[in-house]
């Protein structure tokens, strides 16, 4: 269901209407009911998944302290799960094949789960209720399109329950900050009108077309994926709850560590919590750690070729940037102000530039297909 349609709208105002009219120990009953019936109505089979795996991992963590041999089964039945339906769809990129194949929220609840399941084993978080776990799985405003947010923040809102009129004003901005971007900066003025622009441009410009056309890829996504975020953002504040930020500013980022650890927050910091920093303990290697961490991060989107190549693509670029700041340290400190701001605003520039070429290798069916765009644009081939 897309956030843009009137029954979205309508299951939002609903739920934050009944939550507040409720009594405060009611609130989180309505809030699960409300996300069930959404589920049962529109994704019945993400219902009956969603109930398996949560009750799943409550039997598998429900003891003073989760052992070894607990958290793996319960990790490898939620990995093995996810990774069935994303097979499914390999090679396939369009949202309706998405939507019909993959259950509705599996790979945001899926990663959710996985972080409780480790919290558990790690014993950060203390043994829950089954309530508790249900409340922080069945959360309607993260169910289409994240944030992958934790557990921690979320119980601390969920124990508070109190009206907050600044919050609720802030969410309502966050929504229409949202509907902003996605009908009007995604819907009109990249999908519509620059691309208009771009099928009026002499067919000769091959090179023009395929760069203008890698740009308008790269911001129809940053700004739908950042508007969902944003809505599911202002729902979650209108219930009391504040969900983590999902993007900030990443095209404005000079290097592609900051850009990662401002686009995709969520999973973002996710990768780099449970992959990177297990791989770089394991192995005492920052580079090996990058590059498992890129690689997760892209097989979360698709279980693919073209994902691991575009895992492996960031990871390289995060290598090579941990290499430079070895480099950067012998280098003579740069002390003139209008030399500092050129250099930061070439940075960006680079760091934007290999982040949209890298968009590519995933926005093209096949290997083949995003060589030859790039090829267009970087070789100027004809």
């Amino acid at each position: 269901m897309s956030v843009l349609s009137l029954p979205w709208f309508g299951w939002m105002a609903v739920t934050v209407a009944g939550y507040w009219c409720m009594p405060g120990r009611l609130r989180e009953f309505w809030l699960v009911g409300v996300t069930l019936a959404f589920l049962v109505m529109h994704a019945p089979e993400s219902t009956v998944i969603l109930l398996v795996m949560t009750a799943a991992t409550y039997l598998l963590t429900n003891r003073d302290h989760v052992s070894g041999p607990l958290a793996i089964t319960a990790a490898a039945g939620i990995v093995a799960l996810l990774a069935s339906y994303k097979l499914q769809v390999s090679g396939q990129f369009t949202d309706i094949v998405r939507d019909v194949a993959i259950p509705l929220g599996l790979s945001y609840y899926s990663f959710r789960c996985l972080h409780y399941v480790i919290e558990r084993y790690k014993g950060t978080i203390p043994p829950q209720t089954p309530g508790d776990l249900v409340s922080y799985l069945f959360f309607l405003p993260s169910m289409l399109a994240g944030p992958i947010h934790r557990y921690p923040q979320f119980s601390r809102d969920r124990r508070r329950k109190r009206w907050d009129s600044g919050q609720f004003s802030e969410g309502l901005e966050r929504i229409l900050y949202g509907y902003v971007k996605i009908a009007f900066l995604a819907n009109f003025v990249v999908s519509v009108k620059l691309a208009e622009f771009i099928a009026g441009i002499d067919p000769s410009q091959t090179a023009l077309i395929a760069y203008l056309d890698i740009l308008r890829h790269s911001l129809n996504l940053y700004f739908q994926f950042s508007g969902y975020s944003d809505v599911a953002i202002g729902f979650a504040l209108l219930l009391g709850y504040r969900v983590m930020e999902n993007f900030n500013w990443p095209f404005l980022k000079s290097n592609i560590s900051e850009f990662w650890r401002s686009w995709h927050i969520s999973l973002s910091s996710w990768c780099r919590e449970y992959v990177y920093m297990l791989v770089v303990s394991t192995t005492r290697s920052a580079a090996l750690g990058a590059v498992s961490a890129m690689l997760v991060l892209g097989l979360w989107h698709e279980l693919s070729l073209r994902y691991v190549v575009w895992g492996l693509y960031h990871g390289c670029g995060i290598v090579v940037w941990q290499g430079f700041q070895h480099v950067k340290a012998a280098l003579p400190v740069v002390e003139n102000l209008w030399l500092l701001r050129s250099l930061r605003a070439l940075s960006v520039l680079l760091t934007f530039h290999f982040v949209i070429f890298g968009f590519t290798i995933v926005k093209e069916p096949d290997l083949g297909s995003a060589v030859d765009a790039l090829a267009r644009v970087l070789l100027f081939w004809m």
